[in-house]
């Protein structure tokens, strides 16, 4: 199984995220291991359910993957908790 079709296996949002933080943590030991031996080319995940391997060629590409899913899981959130900000004029920052 790949990483797309586990983490589109999740039934909700928030199973997503939960999915895609488990495929960062193991982009992160990949790259980690790619870094100190280049002979290192897949990593496996197995969450008990499903069983995922995937190949990476270099430390760029699972750093790219990493950012690209980091930005996923970041949208998932702000849709799930919404996007909260404070407007103020300048005489409100005194």
């Amino acid at each position: 199984m790949t990483e797309t079709l586990y983490i589109q296996s999740a039934s909700s949002l928030l199973e997503k995220c939960t999915k895609i933080d488990l495929v960062i943590s193991g982009l992160y030991g990949l790259q980690i291991a790619k870094i100190g031996n280049s002979d290192v080319k897949t990593y496996k995940l197995d969450d008990g359910q499903m069983k995922i391997e995937t190949e990476y060629r270099s430390a760029e590409d699972i750093a790219d993957a990493i950012t690209s899913y980091e930005r996923i899981c970041t949208r998932i959130r702000n849709t799930l908790n919404g996007r909260n900000f404070v407007l103020r004029d300048a005489g409100g920052m005194r």
